[in-house]
């Protein structure tokens, strides 16, 4: 279904980060947190330059790149579309790769079984193939990049025990420092995955080096959320993020999603007089994850506090699983 009219598009001329990178971050996040589902309609590219007033040039730039990245598919005829997902080229596209883990292995088991092996002896076998894997995936190494040491932490902790892969945590100003390291000490760097919110900035980063780069979306959990809309809607609300490009999106979703029905006041953690304010004046705290440590060390023990994108989304780290298996 087309849903574009509810997107919110918007840029910063004011900014010194060229036009059409702020468009392609901002389509990444939209595609990446959900706000853009697959296969969902962009505006053309005449209608996209005219909403926000700048070149037609600038627009087509920057849809062309995010096409090869896999993220936007043009359509000849119809627009512009996000997909969300690797470029269909760097998938295998094989039967075996539309089938559910369980068909593959009951495939496989059917196939001993013909070859007259005993039940028995197959159930040795495939134990010992699965120590073999799991052996050989704690040798493989996977980093972890984010701007804040909550997200690094959990997101870090749930791709290991998802993955069964070994998992370093770093920080993103730490990041290309830390890769020169493990490539001195020949480690094996599976791939470095991040967040939607800083795939492109990562990619920018590592452009020189042959890294595969991924990302996962993150949301709001089940329970964050049941907690949230559970509270009085007359309840004071307030919201606390990183920059105000951030705000600016969280502000409209986080109202629209859990249907708070007050003001709600907000403000960049930069700005120590709003900052203040805010947490005297209200009930609960709403924040991005890059803040989220640092409010919830300077607002009062009885606060409520809750980080607004708390969880790994299922279908994103199941993708991501996929994408690593399809790695040499």
């Amino acid at each position: 279904m087309d849903q574009q009219g509810k997107v919110k598009w918007f840029i910063d001329k004011g900014s010194k980060i060229p036009l059409y990178l702020q468009l392609k971050g901002l389509i990444t996040h939209y595609v990446s947190t959900g706000v853009l589902n697959e296969n969902q309609r962009l505006p053309t590219v005449k209608q996209m330059a005219k909403e926000l007033g700048i070149n037609f040039e600038t627009v087509r730039k920057a849809y062309k790149d995010l096409e090869k990245e896999g993220l936007l598919s043009a359509r000849r005829g119809t627009g512009t579309f996000a997909s969300g997902h690797a470029p269909a080229n760097s998938l295998n596209t094989s039967l075996y790769s539309e089938l559910e883990p369980v068909d593959l292995l009951r495939i496989c088991v059917e196939k001993i079984l013909k070859k007259g092996i005993p039940p028995a002896e197959i159930s040795i076998l495939m134990n010992d193939t699965l120590t073999e894997v799991l052996k050989q995936n704690s040798k493989q190494l996977l980093l972890f990049t984010e701007c804040n040491r909550l997200q690094i932490r959990e997101i870090s902790e749930a791709l290991k025990n998802d993955l069964q892969l070994n998992v370093q945590p770093v920080l993103l100003n730490q990041l290309r420092q830390h890769i020169e390291q493990l490539r001195r000490d020949k480690v094996k760097l599976l791939a470095v995955v991040t967040t939607g919110f800083h795939v492109n900035e990562v990619r920018h980063m590592l452009s020189d080096l042959p890294i595969n780069v991924d990302f996962v979306i993150t949301n709001m959990s089940t329970n964050t959320r049941r907690a949230i809309t559970s509270m009085d809607k007359k309840v004071r609300f307030g919201l606390i993020c990183r920059d105000p490009v951030q705000m600016h999106f969280f502000k409209d979703l986080v109202k629209e999603e859990l249907g708070i029905e007050t003001e709600m006041p907000s403000c960049v953690i930069s700005d120590a007089t709003k900052l203040q304010e805010l947490l005297r004046s209200v009930d609960v705290l709403l924040v991005s994850p890059p803040v989220y440590d640092e409010i919830k060390a300077m607002a009062s023990p009885d606060m409520k506090i809750f980080n607004v994108l708390d969880r790994v989304d299922p279908v994103s780290l199941s993708v991501l699983k996929s994408r690593l298996l399809q790695l040499p």
